[in-house]
């Protein structure tokens, strides 16, 4: 059985390059004189890059400012990769359609200029349904009409529909700049980045004879392919030499799963968003469909079509179901974590993320968890609300005084916060079988859709509230460099967001429902938690067991359903790499102890510029998005109604770009770095990380001129 080959890209239809947008009037954006306008070289076209030019164009029309903006991207603009448009209708966002929007809207402030307002995600499908249905019928594409027609605020829709939402923006984005702004966008990847004469950058185009001239440029490329490492390279081996498969971590929906035949056991390794949508791959892609009852139960008929998945993880549950309820917004967070409380701790010194931090962020989740039960629930409390919020923020997290509180003024347990059960379900638990393991995984799995799909558990909302506004705290104080070198470089993006994710960014209640439906079918098998996979050659199997049970699963396939870590040295991007052999990017790196620590992010600046090996900054080269250090948290939708600090992000970023080629910003409003994002949609594609952008007080920046240890 062949393995998948390590660094597969999808297929991109090649397209001239064009002088203009396809969205641009003609009559405005002719070549023009090259010398009368400054220019600019986006590398990326996705979200981000959308966002950013609508702040240009607010800018340049408040200045009169000229600037030629050249955007590569072989994918579709403002969808790139992750949303373009050429992928299965199986794939959906993980955000209601009424929570995710690109545009401004009237609760946005601090914006100079022209705002830009516009529709979520789904205002659009609402004011333009009759045409997007009418011209999905004139496709023959029926599922894409009847989805169009179905949505409705709380909708979780396909990617393809939200990639024609994003391209409508970009249009109407680029066809609402000033005149003097025009944009041309280049379908292909770029190669490289060198210096021309005065200070111009050359941008390498694949498939282009002559680079680009520019002024500045922005690497805003969103997820990028790594190679394969030491232990995936031993995996291959190891898989080829017996005849098996071994799928890496990688974009879930561009990996190549015909290697996992029908029927064969195959161990799924993680359990987050990237893993539900290997199983939609293999179950519905492959032809099987779910029916439900008439007493609302879903089954799931396999077309025979269909591996056996083990899946399993450290926690060994999926990712708990999104709210599906309107969650409560006027808890008054942040309220116990806040960079205040945390900076107090220790106000001349790095803050331990674990140590520090975390008891804070319990506090926080707890607070919001009794405000809503006391608030909406007060028939299941016994005590005033006031005297409890009183009494329990006078008292130290995991104290027997908080505890006492709680045990007075709630007596039923199961409505009382208990962050170890949240975190880690199946802790401390043992089944006698593998069949133990797999049905206390499943009841484990329906009980937490029903609960997180039912009002009167409404304190669970509150909770993931809570953990979106402590998400945006540690962010902040990440970007400061606030935070230990272990905390910026190994925590941040491994047990923190691993926490995020699992209880904030969890799948659409559906998808749990059609989880549940496939293991009573029996073509998807829980294996537990702290699973372990090794190579065994006397087996010719990969062996699979599991803290959970004593059960051994032995299979002919195994698929590590994660996106790759991001890794500077390893990156498969043909940019990133030339300028990483040049020294003219480093990823984030720090000692502590003597020990390399590093998260393989890029380093940039105050200000957004790249910084070299030797701590150099290039004043016309600036970055931004999922593989800059600093910036893992920073979504690339913003949710409406809530003055979404995406758009400042992006205004500030447009300012010092605008200011870097030399023409007038208008108004310049702080550090690009600044001010983190904020607005966690939960439109993660899959397990990211994170790591700081500035020194760490009393710690050493590693040495740029060594190698890299993990």
């Amino acid at each position: 059985m062949p393995t998948r080959k390590p660094t597969e890209k999808p297929v991109q239809t090649p397209v001239e390059d064009t002088a203009r947008d396809t969205a641009t009037d003609p009559a405005r954006d002719t070549a023009g004189d090259p010398g009368a306008a400054r220019s600019l070289c986006v590398v990326g076209a996705g979200p981000r890059t959308l966002g950013l030019l609508q702040r240009l164009g607010a800018r340049a029309t408040l200045t009169g400012a000229a600037l030629e903006v050249h955007v590569a991207d072989p994918f579709d603009p403002g969808a790139g990769r992750v949303w373009r448009q050429e992928q299965g209708p199986l794939l959906w966002m993980n955000s209601r359609a009424a929570d995710i929007t690109v545009l401004p809207d009237d609760s946005v402030t601090g914006l100079p200029g022209p705002a830009g307002t516009g529709p979520s995600l789904h205002g659009w499908v609402v004011e333009h349904r009759e045409r997007l249905a009418a011209e999905a019928a004139a496709a023959g594409d029926e599922p894409l009409r009847r989805e169009v027609l179905a949505v409705e605020e709380g909708s979780f829709v396909s990617r393809r529909l939200a990639s024609r939402y994003l391209r409508w923006a970009w249009e109407r984005t680029i066809a609402g700049l000033p005149p003097a702004v025009r944009v041309h966008r280049h379908p292909r990847a770029a190669l490289d980045v060198r210096e021309g004469a005065d200070d111009r950058q050359l941008v390498h185009l694949d498939g282009r004879a002559e680079p680009l001239a520019v002024d500045t440029v922005l690497l805003v490329q969103g997820h990028l392919d790594v190679h394969p490492g030491p232990r995936e390279r031993r995996l291959r081996t190891f898989a080829e030499a017996h005849g098996l498969a071994h799928v890496p971590p990688g974009y879930t929906g561009d990996l190549d799963l015909d290697v996992l035949p029908a029927g064969a056991d195959v161990a799924v390794v993680g359990m987050g968003l990237a893993f539900v949508d290997l199983v939609v791959r293999l179950t519905e892609g492959r032809g099987g469909r779910f029916a439900e009852r008439a007493d609302g139960r879903l089954d799931y008929l396999p077309s025979g079509r269909e591996p056996v998945l083990h899946a399993g993880s450290r926690r060994g549950v999926p990712y708990r179901s999104k709210i599906g309820y309107a969650a409560p917004t006027d808890l008054g967070l942040p309220r116990h974590f806040t960079v205040e409380a945390a900076t107090a701790l220790r106000p001349d010194g790095p803050l331990d993320l674990r140590a520090d931090l975390w008891p804070l962020v319990a506090k926080e989740l707890a607070g919001a968890h009794y405000r809503q039960l006391f608030r909406a629930h007060p028939e299941r409390t016994r005590v005033a609300a006031a005297e409890f919020d009183a009494r329990f923020s006078r008292s130290p997290w995991g104290s027997g005084q908080a505890d006492e509180l709680v045990a007075r003024a709630v007596p039923d347990p199961a409505d009382r916060f208990d962050l170890s059960a949240l975190d880690r379900p199946l802790d401390g638990w043992w089944g006698t079988s593998g069949e133990e393991v797999h049905a206390r995984v499943l009841e484990h799995l329906e009980a937490d859709r029903a609960r997180r799909t039912d009002p009167r558990h409404s304190p669970d909302a509150a909770v993931v509230t809570a953990l979106l506004s402590a998400y945006v705290v540690v962010a902040r104080l990440h970007a400061a460099g606030r935070l230990d070198a272990r905390s910026s470089a190994v925590d941040v993006g491994g047990w923190w967001h691993g926490f995020f994710s699992h209880v904030a960014s969890g799948p659409p209640p559906q998808r749990l429902r059609q989880l549940a439906a496939l293991a009573r079918a029996g073509v998807l098998r829980f294996v537990g938690a702290d699973v372990r996979v090794s190579a065994d050659p006397d087996a010719g199997a990969f062996v699979v067991t599991s803290a959970s049970g004593p059960h051994v699963l032995h299979a002919r396939a195994l698929v590590e359903a994660r996106l790759p870590q991001p890794d500077l040295e390893r990156t498969s991007d043909v940019l990133l790499t030339r300028l990483r052999e040049r020294g003219e990017v480093r990823a984030h790196e720090l000692l502590e102890d003597g020990a390399r620590l590093s998260d393989g992010r890029l380093v940039v600046d105050a200000l957004g510029r790249l910084v070299h090996a030797d701590g150099a900054v290039h004043p016309r080269r600036f970055a931004t998005g999922a593989w800059v250090s600093g910036e893992a948290a920073a979504a690339a939708f913003a949710r409406p109604g809530t003055d979404a600090p995406l758009f400042r992000h992006h205004d500030r970023l447009a300012a010092r770009l605008l200011e870097s080629t030399g023409l007038p910003t208008g108004e310049v409003t702080g550090e690009v770095t600044g001010e983190v994002t904020g607005e966690v949609t939960g439109e993660v594609t899959g397990e990211v990380t994170g790591a700081a952008t500035a020194p760490v007080p009393g710690l050493q920046p590693a040495d740029p001129a060594g190698g890299r240890g993990r």
